[in-house]
């Protein structure tokens, strides 16, 4: 792990290992939508009967609904001791169970209109809805991998989080800069005409890669970094040096775009070697330590007052 002083130094989602979880069952929920449609959303509370703070979990891209996904049962598992809030993607229920690796089973309400944004404003619609529940202690954390932690960095600013643990993010170019820079040179001109008949025809269900032209217009050029800055937020920004997918520089930035604004509500900390999905070079899963010291940090940060020390962007 590389640290310095105030910092310590992954668009697709990988497996991780699933943990039996210590809390009650998980109840499910409908909430309507403003356009008639249904947001399905869990909320999993602690054992005991104690008030206890929220964590929001957003899994990455596809549409696997969220607790289907391994990343977000460890996820879960390492933050027991808050209740749990999840919400599926447009379109998508609890028991949806698709397996192409492309989303060309998921629902035809995903594909038209999953987008980034969409995503941010169903989560907020669902935790204001919440606010001044009985269980809650008003605390608000937020956890997300890949392009869920996207959504989670623009939420943000949207809720007051206390506090935001961000996996494989980036965040420090645009989007479509840092998508543009997973793929050999050779495939650069197929990208730069996507985005831009994106750009173009930001209505459109027309799938690349996996998702509609809807979704990319939505957020190819949108930094989040420039999101995160807006908020004092305490974000622990946490990045696989060997990451193909988010390459680590994109993260750095993010980490060089605090420092430069005089902003200390950011703790980054680089794994070297890890890939995406927090596994080492030699293949073996280290979600899980990796949790365990972001459960740690999220503790210390939870009993501070986030204010304190931050000088205001």
């Amino acid at each position: 792990m590389i640290h310095n002083l105030r910092y310590f130094v992954p668009l697709a989602l990988a497996g991780f290992i699933a943990t039996t979880l210590a809390v009650a069952e998980p109840q499910l929920f409908e909430t309507p939508r403003a356009d008639g449609s249904t947001i399905h959303w869990t909320l999993d509370l602690p054992d005991g009967g104690k008030k206890s703070g929220l964590i929001v979990l957003a899994q990455g891209s596809g549409c696997l609904p969220a607790m289907q996904s391994r990343s977000m049962q460890q996820a879960r598992a390492s933050f027991g001791n808050l209740a749990a809030l999840t919400v599926e993607q447009y379109g998508v229920t609890q028991s949806d169970t698709p397996t192409a690796e492309d989303n060309s089973d998921c629902p035809k309400a995903f594909r038209e209109n999953q987008t980034v944004s969409q995503r941010v404003s169903d989560y907020q619609q669902v935790i204001e809805s919440l606010r001044g529940a009985s269980w809650w202690n008003g605390k608000l954390v937020l956890f997300g991998g890949s392009e869920g932690g996207l959504a989670m960095a623009i939420l943000a600013s949207e809720v007051s989080a206390d506090a935001a643990v961000l996996v494989s993010t980036g965040g420090g170019v645009p989007f479509g800069e840092m998508v543009r820079e997973s793929v050999p040179p050779e495939g650069w001109p197929t990208v730069d005409a996507t985005f831009e008949r994106a750009r173009q025809n930001p209505e459109s269900s027309e799938v690349w890669a996996g998702h509609s032209l809807r979704f990319w217009a939505d957020i190819i050029d949108r930094r989040v970094a420039d999101d995160m800055l807006r908020v004092d937020t305490s974000f622990l920004l946490l990045q696989g040096g060997g990451d193909v997918w988010g390459a680590p520089n994109v993260a750095r930035a993010t980490n060089d775009l605090f420092a430069q604004a005089g902003r200390c509500n950011l703790t980054y900390w680089e794994f070297p070697g890890y890939d995406h999905g927090m596994n080492d070079k030699n293949g073996n899963a280290r979600l899980a330590d990796v949790l365990t010291q972001a459960n740690g940090w999220l503790a210390a940060q939870l009993n501070t007052d986030r204010n304190a020390n931050c000088i205001s962007g």
